[in-house]
């Protein structure tokens, strides 16, 4: 008997822990179907506290979920205070197999800019923690490319270890983010033509990894379809498509790039 190899995939940022992901998928019924199309690892990212605590809890249900432990920039809408640092630092003390996210700046989606020295305050605790603690950081930057990009030169994290998120700001930054050899996610929108899909024309396959950013909605071939990690296969068909490669190769080089951000190997 021939026996069949399934691809392995990984989701690299999907909002796993949410409660309107886990409206819209049922994680009893698609996890166990995610695996058996060939999902490996899925980093389970958090906007906020409570969430953390979710992502916490998941990983130790799903042994394949990495839980993402952080504050996103929108959610930033008031000043660090020690309360807060001390329940993360527990959090920290208490887990090793985690991924710090999704944290960053958003100067674009968000208009008030009296929040924007609070998302620099949480910004920089999370990034000091991943010095410290050696961990892996999930980054969103909109609309403050250059800012972050200053402030990440400012903390000794290695490059491997820096993902930056369904990047979409201005190339000069692009390319410094490439010369500095980050990783960069690619999402189920360059299958509907987007932009985004410069990222990957700029980057090596070397500095690439997959993500769903589940539960984002996105429109394919005039359909409707809700991010989540079933979708990352099609992905990585388009990746080795726009890579002139084949998808065994393309699937090979992504898994052993997702095992040199995550400090898997």
């Amino acid at each position: 008997m021939i026996e069949v190899q399934i691809m392995k995939f990984h989701d690299a940022h999907c909002h796993i822990s949410s409660k309107s992901f886990q409206k819209d998928f049922n994680l009893d019924e698609y996890l166990p179907k995610w695996r058996e199309e060939g999902m490996e690892f899925v980093i389970g990212v958090s906007t906020k506290y409570t969430e953390s605590l979710n992502a916490l809890e998941l990983s130790n249900r799903f042994k394949f979920i990495i839980p993402g432990i952080g504050i996103h920039p929108w959610s930033a809408k008031k000043p660090l205070n020690v309360e807060m640092e001390e329940k993360f630092n527990r959090i920290f003390s208490e887990n090793q197999n985690i991924v710090i996210g999704e944290i960053g700046l958003d100067h674009h989606f968000v208009k008030k800019e009296e929040r924007y020295q609070y998302q620099e305050q949480y910004f920089k605790f999370f990034l000091q923690r991943a010095e410290s603690k050696g961990l892996p950081v999930n980054i969103h930057i909109k609309g403050a490319e250059k800012e972050a990009a200053e402030i990440l030169s400012s903390y000794n994290i290695p490059p491997n270890n820096i993902l930056i998120h369904w990047y979409s700001g201005p190339s000069k930054i692009l390319r410094v983010f490439i010369e500095r050899d980050y990783f960069f996610t690619i999402n189920p929108s360059i299958l509907a033509g987007s932009t985004h899909k410069s990222v990957l024309e700029n980057c090596s396959i070397n500095n690439i990894l997959t993500e769903s950013d589940g539960n984002v909605k996105y429109t394919i071939e005039n359909e409707p379809i809700i991010g989540s990690p079933g979708i990352i296969p099609k992905v990585i068909a388009k990746i080795a498509e726009i890579k002139n490669s084949n998808i065994d190769e393309i699937t090979r080089l992504l898994r052993q790039n997702f095992i040199k951000y995550t400090n898997l190997g």
